[in-house]
C-alpha cells in the first residue's frame, strides 16, 4: 500500500498499467472508469461501467473533485487501482455524483439543478448522497485509467475553448453547416449555426455595444442568424424564424433576406398584418424580387379569402 498526499489517500495496486508514467501536464485529457464505496461496507454509490460512457477529464481545469486529479496523476495507462480517500478531501463527491446522474450518465431519477447552499438544506434528491452528507465517510474509489491524451494530440470539447479559439472556430462551424445544408441535412446543419451563434454571444457580452470590434463581429452574426431561420423555416418553427429575422431587423431594418423569411413565417401563422408590411417594405427595397414578393401576396389575399368564406359559412348555417 503506497500513501499519497500524507496519510489521507492509500493506493493499492491492483492491475499494472503499460508504459512509463505519463508528465500529466496541464491540459492532459485522462479517461477513465471508476467505483465509488463507502469504505468499511459493500455500498457502491456510483459504478461508470454501468454508464453508457466512460469519465472524460481534463487536468488542470479545477474540477470539483481535485483529490481525482491527484490519484489519476498516480496511475499509469491501462492501470487499476484502489484508493482509500479520507472524508476531509470527498465531502464534495455527493454534489459531483448529483451532477453526473442529473446529466444523464445514469438511470436513476433527476431532481431540478440547486446550488451547493440549497443542496444541504434540501438535499440531493437521492438518498445515498443525502446519507452521505449528512454522515461524511471515507470513500474507497477503484479507478481503471484508459487513456492518457497530451495537449493538441485530442479535438477539445467546446467549453474548453478559450476565446481566441472560439472566434477561430466561428468560420470552420459556419462553412461546416452549409455544407450540411446543402446536403439537406437541415437539423445538423442548424446545430452548427447555434454553437456558432453561441460563441458569438459570449464574446459580444464582454464587449461595449457599437464599438468597432462589437459592429464587426455583428455583421458576423446577421448571415449565421439568416441561415438559422432558414433552417427553422423549412422545419416550420415559424416563430423562431419570427423571432431571428426581427433581431436581424432590430439592427439593419433593409436586411431584404430578413424581410423576406419574416414575410413566409408571419404569414404561416396568420398575422397577415405583419406579412403584408414586410413585403411591401421588400418590395420598395428589392424591385428585383417584386416576383416572390406578388405569389406570397397573392397567397394572403387567397388565405384570407379562403377564411372570410369559410367564416360565412359557419354563419349561415347558424342562421335560423
Amino acid at each position: 500500500m503506497e500513501s499519497i498526499n500524507g496519510d489521507k489517500i492509500q493506493k493499492t495496486l491492483v492491475t499494472p498499467g503499460i508504459g512509463g508514467q505519463p508528465t500529466f501536464s496541464s491540459g492532459t485529457k485522462v479517461s477513465f472508469h471508476f467505483i465509488t464505496r463507502i469504505v468499511g461496507s459493500n455500498c457502491v454509490i456510483d459504478n461508470s461501467y454501468k454508464w453508457p460512457k466512460h469519465m472524460e477529464m481534463v487536468l488542470g481545469k479545477k474540477f470539483k473533485l481535485e483529490v481525482w486529479e491527484i490519484i489519476l496523476k498516480s496511475m499509469r495507462e491501462g492501470e487499476i487501482s484502489k484508493f482509500i480517500v479520507n472524508k476531509s478531501l470527498v465531502a464534495s463527491y455527493p454534489f459531483i455524483s448529483k451532477t453526473l446522474r442529473d446529466a444523464g450518465r445514469t438511470s436513476n431519477p433527476t431532481t431540478s439543478h440547486c446550488c451547493t447552499a440549497q443542496l444541504q438544506k434540501n438535499g440531493t434528491g437521492y438518498d445515498d448522497l443525502n446519507d452521505l452528507l449528512a454522515d461524511p465517510a471515507d470513500l474507497e474509489f477503484t479507478l481503471e485509467l484508459l487513456k492518457v491524451e497530451e495537449p493538441g494530440t485530442f479535438e477539445k470539447e467546446t467549453w474548453l475553448l478559450d476565446e481566441n479559439e472560439k472566434r477561430n472556430t466561428i468560420p470552420e462551424l459556419k462553412e461546416a453547416g452549409n455544407e450540411l445544408y446543402n446536403k439537406g441535412l437541415y437539423k445538423e446543419a442548424e446545430e452548427k449555426y447555434m454553437l456558432a451563434l453561441g460563441f458569438l454571444e459570449q464574446i459580444m457580452m464582454k464587449l461595449k455595444p457599437r464599438e468597432d470590434e462589437w459592429n464587426e463581429l455583428n455583421k458576423i452574426k446577421t448571415p449565421l442568424l439568416l441561415n438559422l431561420a432558414q433552417c427553422k423555416l423549412i422545419s416550420k418553427e415559424y416563430y423562431q424564424v419570427i423571432e431571428h429575422c426581427t433581431t436581424i431587423l432590430n439592427e439593419d431594418p433593409d436586411n431584404a433576406k430578413a424581410l423576406f423569411k419574416r414575410g413566409k413565417a408571419n404569414l404561416s401563422v396568420w398575422k397577415m398584418n405583419e406579412a403584408r408590411e414586410d413585403l411591401k417594405r421588400l418590395s420598395s427595397l428589392e424591385p428585383r424580387m417584386q416576383v416572390s414578393v406578388n405569389q406570397l401576396m397573392c397567397q394572403i389575399n387567397e388565405a384570407i379569402k379562403k377564411k372570410d368564406d369559410e367564416d360565412r359559412q359557419k354563419l349561415r348555417g347558424k342562421l335560423f
